[in-house]
């Protein structure tokens, strides 16, 4: 019997959109509202992603709502299940894409602290930036990283990020103003480093 069964709550099904090792990216579902809210507001979890203002469970209940403008998306996001946990614990995904100039932002957020810190950001991210590159065919996946937040400085040089540039003193954190680094990786790039790896 799982654990959601145990606790009386009725288990959610789970369908992959992408299949990793530890993890699957499945579609963001409406019934995980409340741990979207949750991870939105959580003071540890959002001081790197800026969410400034605070989200009620209705401000996240909208996102689900169905858009006039569905067919020419800014965003694509996917909830991180973790397979042997059987439960979501974060959201990844693209944003500001650019579908004429063939970009878009990558972000990640691991929502549940204790998975912090066990590379699955990276395994996200390896994921999404193969979907974006060979299903999306984005020519170029952009990041921004502030500053303080060392953790993610490392995976973006990990996952084969070359840094653009810095902006100085332009993101105001925990009091000060820092850098913000600019990240780009290309698909001509992406593909050479993935046929070296093979």
């Amino acid at each position: 019997m799982s654990e959601e069964k145990e606790n009386g709550k009725k288990e959610i099904e789970v369908f992959p959109f992408i299949e990793g090792e530890t993890i699957d990216l499945v579609a963001f579902n409406s019934k995980w509202a409340d741990l979207y809210c949750k991870w939105q507001n959580d003071p540890n979890v959002r001081r790197y992603a800026r969410n400034m203002w605070p989200h009620t469970i209705e401000d996240v209940k909208k996102w689900f709502e169905p858009s006039p403008d569905r067919h020419t998306r800014e965003f694509i996001v996917f909830t991180i299940y973790h397979k042997g946990d059987k439960r979501p614990i974060g959201s990844v995904g693209f944003s500001r894409i650019n579908w004429v100039n063939k970009n878009a932002n990558i972000f990640v957020v691991i929502g549940e602290p204790e998975y912090w810190g066990k590379s699955i950001a990276i395994e996200a991210n390896k994921l999404l930036i193969k979907y974006g590159f060979t299903e999306m065919n984005f020519h170029k996946i952009y990041a921004s990283v502030h500053s303080p937040n060392t953790r993610s400085l490392r995976a973006a040089e990990k996952l084969g990020f070359q840094k653009e540039g810095i902006i100085k003193k332009v993101e105001y954190v925990d009091g000060r103003y820092v850098d913000e680094h600019k990240f780009a990786l290309f698909k001509r790039d992406w593909i050479k480093s993935n046929q070296n790896e093979s």
